[in-house]
C-alpha cells in the first residue's frame, strides 16, 4: 500500500514551497503584451526573457506574411 504525501510543497497542498512557486521565485512579475516596434503585432516575453510575438515567432512578418528582417521588440511606452 502506497501512503499518502503530506509534506509541504507536495501536489494539491499549500505548503512553503507552493507558495514561492506561485509567487515567481525570484523573477519579477512579465509585462503585460505590447505592441511590436516594427510591426505592430503584440508581443511578450518567452521564458528565456526573450521578446516574442504572441503567435510564437521570433522575426517579424509584413503585412502580407512574409519575414522581415526585424525580430520582436515592443515599442516603447508612452509617457502620460
Amino acid at each position: 500500500m502506497h501512503e499518502p504525501t503530506t509534506r509541504p510543497g507536495a501536489v494539491g497542498q499549500r505548503g512553503e514551497r507552493a507558495e514561492q512557486s506561485a509567487g515567481g521565485g525570484g523573477r519579477g512579475a512579465y509585462p503585460r503584451v505590447s505592441p511590436c516596434l516594427h510591426c505592430a503585432r503584440p508581443v511578450l516575453r518567452d521564458n528565456d526573457a526573450r521578446w516574442i510575438h504572441a503567435d510564437l515567432s521570433y522575426v517579424c512578418r509584413d503585412p502580407w506574411g512574409g519575414l522581415t528582417a526585424t525580430t520582436a521588440e515592443p515599442a516603447p511606452t508612452p509617457r502620460v
